[in-house]
């Protein structure tokens, strides 16, 4: 944590407060780590006081930059132009219940500045994962934790936001390119032989050669592309630093295949995939087949805001088949903890250990 000259220290409670949320945050947390806040927790009944505090402040905080967020998307679409966008009511997940929610903004504004600016420069170690202020502020189009936007493109074309996605668009005469920032969209390409419909995300550039496909940017760095129908050309964009015999081949990812991109000098080669477990997502439906508990857990992190823990190795590693919802993934856990006998620990409002 920096320090502040001008400004009081914070108090020390408060500080080991901030330090256990930032520390519950981190993907890499321990076991140890686990224990040893439960242990701080129950120490003295002042210390649940001051993390719950902590939360509080930093609940109002993100809510307060949301609220700017939103404002700030009203202000750059009322000065320009951009395609049509069409909500569909009935896959909009989290937004509507996030906007009936009052902002209390004042709470954290009136906090010393001494804790606000620590609490500013932390805020983006402790917000939600899947947060992505900057993005969602460049973006032409972006969608929340837990919320799908279907959007209609001028050219006829579509695309499907899944949760926490954002996206670009630049029709240009010669080409209609679409940037994805982050996440995961579904295109349907309307066919225009003038201009080619190209989606590029890092350092993957993907040409449509049919209707239907999805790219995934995901949070730990891989690009997954694959398609409904039809066909797409992969290709890496091009490297100065590389001669151009040694730049990578591109590739035809054909119906029913899919390419991971996990970085590197090479496309893989495509491989045939079950596209009906894959899409699931489009329908908010999630298909695990014979797969450790620990993958689930991590998909239903993506769609709630906060984080899914689970410190126990083999529970982690049981074998879970099943179709879950993905509409409300809090009754979700539910389910599956009732399912497996399981408890749930709430550590406030975004954190869930799952234990026996």
């Amino acid at each position: 944590m920096p320090s502040y000259p001008d400004e009081p220290n914070l108090p020390e409670l408060n500080q080991q407060a901030i330090d256990w949320l930032i520390k519950l945050r981190a993907d890499n947390i321990s076991d140890e780590d686990m224990h040893g806040f439960a242990d701080w927790l129950s120490q003295d009944a002042a210390h649940s006081a001051a993390f719950a505090e902590a939360e509080d402040m930093f609940n109002g905080m993100v809510a307060a930059g949301i609220s700017l967020r939103q404002k700030l998307s009203i202000t750059v679409e009322a000065t320009k132009s951009k395609p049509t966008q069409v909500i569909d009511p009935a896959i909009t997940v989290n937004s509507a219940k996030m906007r009936k929610q009052p902002i209390q903004t004042k709470q954290w504004l009136a906090i010393p500045l001494a804790l606000a600016a620590t609490l500013l420069v932390a805020i983006l170690g402790i917000m939600p994962k899947q947060a992505h202020l900057l993005d969602a502020y460049l973006s032409d189009y972006h969608t929340g934790t837990g919320e799908l936007q279907d959007i209609a493109l001028t050219d006829g074309s579509r695309l499907l936001l899944n949760t926490n996605s954002a996206v670009s668009v630049d029709y240009q005469d010669a080409m209609r390119l679409i940037t994805l920032h982050h996440g995961q969209v579904r295109f349907t390409v309307a066919k225009d032989n003038n201009r080619p419909f190209e989606v590029q995300s890092g350092e993957l550039a993907v040409r449509a050669l049919g209707t239907v496909f999805e790219v995934y940017n995901r949070e730990i760095g891989d690009i997954s592309v694959t398609v409904q129908e039809h066909a797409v050309y992969a290709r890496l964009s091009a490297s100065q630093e590389i001669a151009p015999s040694e730049q990578a081949q591109p590739v035809v990812i054909n119906e029913g295949q899919q390419i991971h991109y996990l970085g590197g000098k090479n496309l893989p080669a495509p491989k045939n995939c079950d596209i009906s477990q894959l899409t699931a997502w489009q329908q908010q439906k999630l298909f695990i087949n014979d797969r450790p508990l620990s993958e689930l857990i991590t998909e239903l992190n993506r769609y709630r805001n906060g984080r899914i823990y689970v410190p126990d190795a083999n529970l982690n590693n049981q074998r879970i088949t099943g179709v879950f919802s993905l509409a409300n993934p809090d009754e979700t856990l539910h389910t599956l903890s009732a399912a497996l006998a399981l408890q749930e620990t709430r550590l406030g409002s975004w954190w869930v250990v799952l234990h026996r």
